[in-house]
């Protein structure tokens, strides 16, 4: 099927007419740097690049450079979505829920940008020859921060929060290194998971007839496999280990709810109010 516009950026001409499909987007760029591949990289028309994402974001997809701060996280994202679109078929309903967090108007929004730019077709949503050769780029420019990640889903669950690849291995380096003291305590809040969501849990230790048993007393999960947002109050938790005796008897006696409502007592107490304003 044959679209009946012509995708921004792209000209009238399908991708692979004059472009070889089985490349990586902008192989035709010449390094015109001292070191051979090195920026700045030279286009047919003679511009200059500082990279080959560069000339993708601004010449082909037509976005400002005033904005090329976002590029990076943006074009993985593109990555993990052509990569997901490339491998199989991926029905709307598991798309939108998997990936736009069930936002339907979102998912529709980015696969007609990605349709416009000619980058995946208008019947199944795989992408086009243009589409896998961009993916192909993609992959090959990822930063080494970026390339300890695999492309596709897993990407997307993990960056999904404000924070970088670096804040999130930083905290969850803090993490492991404390939470070695905190394997000693009759009474410990733990990290774990329940299906996709993070969870931090509170395990007390319950003296029977028979034996002592590990139980769990409370739990907190955050949505969305943010993992990030479930390390920095399991950081705030190990900071204050002296309290967690204390707040475990609060479970005992007074149940989950007054240990939750406590926690956000807690968050909210030494608020410096200016701050906000």
């Amino acid at each position: 099927m044959v679209s009946s516009f012509h995708p921004f950026g792209a000209g009238k001409e399908r991708y692979g007419d004059d472009r070889h499909p089985d490349l990586p987007w902008g192989y035709w760029m010449v390094s015109s740097g001292s070191v051979p591949g090195e920026p700045p990289l030279v286009d047919e028309d003679g511009r200059e690049w500082r990279s080959v994402r560069e000339a993708f974001w601004i010449d082909r997809l037509g976005l400002p450079a005033i904005h090329s701060g976002w590029m990076n996280g943006i074009m993985e994202f593109m990555a993990s979505y052509l990569a997901i679109a490339d491998g199989r078929f991926v029905p709307p309903e598991e798309r939108v829920r998997d990936i736009f967090l069930g936002d339907g108007h979102l998912d529709q929004f980015f696969r007609a940008y990605l349709l416009a730019a000619g980058l995946v077709n208008d019947t199944d949503g795989r992408p086009t020859p243009e589409g896998r050769s961009v993916l192909l780029m993609l992959i090959a420019t990822r930063t080494q921060e970026d390339a300890t990640e695999g492309v596709g889903l897993d990407w997307i669950i993990a960056n999904r929060t404000v924070g970088g690849h670096s804040e999130r291995m930083a905290a969850a380096d803090q993490v492991e290194r404390r939470e070695r003291l905190a394997a000693r305590m009759a009474h410990r809040f733990s990290t774990g998971s329940i299906g996709n969501d993070p969870v931090v849990k509170l395990i007390g230790l319950r003296i029977t007839r028979e034996i002592p048993v590990r139980s769990t007393l409370w739990t907190m999960t955050w949505p969305d496999g943010d993992c990030l947002a479930r390390d920095r109050f399991y950081l705030w938790l190990l900071e204050r280990i002296d309290r967690w005796d204390n707040w475990s008897e609060m479970v005992t006696q007074k149940g989950a709810r007054a240990l939750t409502e406590h926690f956000l007592k807690l968050a909210f107490c030494d608020r410096d109010l200016s701050s906000s304003e």
